[in-house]
């Protein structure tokens, strides 16, 4: 063998030792670019989907479908060839571009023997590799934040079905009980036990969903007083059954930009902790002007919290008063879910305590001012009135549900409600059920998870479509995915998440018997 074709091979061995220990993306292209042989390393193998070219030799055409064109073209000026678009680049080496998703760029220098270019070798650039990396990470990160999704989804229905079963089969039991004062007494301790259950699974998943990332806040203006007017009336008993005073200051009108629905949760969770926690006194709900913003204060005098637990409180499952793990007491994750959602809504929170005087938690919101404070926002005195109590004697209902159990307990607590009703678990009952009907249901009460492919929407849509009528629907759901809450809004449609009190449907369908529609 003549030395120049010793110094030949041992130029190339070395250079493929170079190129597989390398940690970067790096390839080494051997002979010219029409016909190069092209070894990758591991790293730059697996980010071109072909692990086989980390291991022997592949042609440019095979490794880059439709690519390779372009990289010959790039790589010719270091052959002391003239590129497409111009003259030879400088032979100490020149830039090179896979078309990789993002692309990756490298840099390539010449492989030299006796003055002739015999391969190259091509390293990706620090901000290539960087680029490529971050890219993959967002790749990963989407992946199981979606795999995470699916699974929370399908955890937060499956879970929540025996529940809801549960609590529909009790409400039953307790009207049929009416009037034997031992079965009343045991009815009532099982509705708190299945109480406590409930609020542990719905706090878990509720924590779980917003650290998966996937609740995304619906802004919007806000009427604050009439939304901490709604909240004071809704606490009041709770606050007069242990003899607390529930005050409320609202000085003005206030409106923000902001997730009523998410907002509310904060608040609710903020005013249920002051009347935990309090044994006598009472409880200030306030709004107050500062700094151009607007802060909801809550107000107590129970117990306080000492200065160096002011920021663990916030931790899951941390309770100052609770050493027992008493779940009558709370769970110690009502301050875990105002934390991240104070978060997700740029809302801080910050908290005043002194042990033994009382605490005050404060929530800053943007303050609107304007034509968009001007906005339609509800009032207070329309969101505190709800109406009349409605009776449903003959209401047609359409009840669709493929849990027999829960479909058993709806139908049970329908009845004694008066409801007329025609009843299916999947599509072709449905079907059959309403071919009975001499005209359309007066609302559709539909699970959204039903066998195969098949959602309650889908239902929805073919008896509206077969009654060619704008059919009031409600939607039981255990899921919390904005894209169904969205497709379901786009159709008028109520939504109860479950496990959800008989008491909140009966209000839905109040609410259709009296004006015709489902509140979303």
């Amino acid at each position: 063998m003549s030395p120049t074709d010793l110094r030949y091979r041992e130029c190339l061995d070395n250079a493929r030792r170079v190129c597989a220990a390398g940690t970067v993306p790096t390839m080494l292209v051997i002979g010219g670019p029409e016909m190069a042989a092209v070894r990758c390393n591991e790293a730059l193998a697996s980010l071109l989907n072909h692990p086989r070219a980390a291991i022997r030799d592949e042609s440019g055409p095979t490794l880059l479908p439709g690519g390779w064109t372009a990289v010959a073209d790039a790589l010719r000026p270091l052959y002391g060839m003239k590129g497409t678009d111009g003259p030879a680049a400088p032979p100490d080496g020149a830039p090179l571009q896979l078309p990789t998703e993002p692309p990756l760029s490298l840099h390539a220098t010449p492989l030299l023997v006796d003055g002739r270019v015999v391969g190259v070798l091509a390293t990706a650039t620090l901000d290539g590799a960087i680029a490529q990396l971050a890219e993959t990470m967002r790749a990963e990160v989407a992946r199981t934040t979606a795999a995470r999704s699916r699974f929370l989804a399908s955890a937060s229905h499956d879970l929540r079905q025996p529940f809801q079963a549960m609590r529909l089969f009790l409400d039953a039991l307790t009207t049929q009980v009416e009037g034997n004062a031992r079965a009343t007494r045991t009815a009532g301790m099982l509705a708190n036990a299945m109480t406590a259950g409930e609020q542990l699974l719905n706090a878990l998943l509720d924590i779980s969903t917003l650290d998966a990332g996937t609740v995304e806040a619906d802004l919007q203006p806000v009427s604050l007083d009439a939304m901490l007017q709604s909240l004071a009336e809704e606490f009041r008993p709770q606050a007069e059954e242990k003899g607390l005073r529930l005050r409320v200051h609202l000085p003005c009108r206030a409106v923000t930009r902001s997730d009523p629905v998410l907002l509310g949760r904060i608040v609710r969770n903020l005013l249920a902790n002051a009347i935990r926690y309090t044994q006598r006194g009472g409880i200030l709900l306030g709004l107050r002007k500062r700094d151009g913003q607007w802060r909801i204060e809550v107000w107590d005098t129970g117990f306080g919290i000492p200065q160096d637990k002011l920021d663990v409180i916030f931790d899951e499952f941390h309770q100052l008063t609770n050493p027992a793990r008493d779940p009558t007491r709370g769970l110690g994750l009502g301050l875990a879910i105002v934390r991240r959602l104070s978060v997700l809504l740029s809302a801080p929170i910050d908290v005043r305590s002194r042990s033994g005087r009382g605490s005050v938690f404060a929530v800053t919101v943007d303050r609107l001012e304007g034509e968009e404070a001007l906005a339609d926002t509800p009032s207070a005195t329309a969101l505190a009135d709800q109406g009349a109590a409605v009776p449903l004697d003959g209401m047609r209902i359409l009840v669709v549900d493929d849990d027999s159990m829960v479909l058993s307990g709806l139908l049970l607590t329908l009845e004694s409600w008066g409801c007329a009703f025609v009843s299916a678990s999947n599509m072709r009952e449905v079907f059959a059920a309403v071919d009975g009907l001499e005209g359309p249901p007066d609302a559709i009460l539909t699970d959204l998870r039903l066998p195969g492919k098949v959602s309650g929407f889908d239902v929805i849509d073919r008896v509206r479509k077969l009654f060619k009528a704008d059919i009031p629907a409600v939607v039981l759901t255990g899921e919390t995915a904005p894209e169904s809450l969205l497709e379901g809004q786009r159709r008028g449609c109520a939504f109860l998440h479950k496990p959800l009190h008989p008491g909140d449907l009966r209000r839905v369908l109040e609410e259709v018997r009296r004006d015709g529609t489902a509140g979303c």
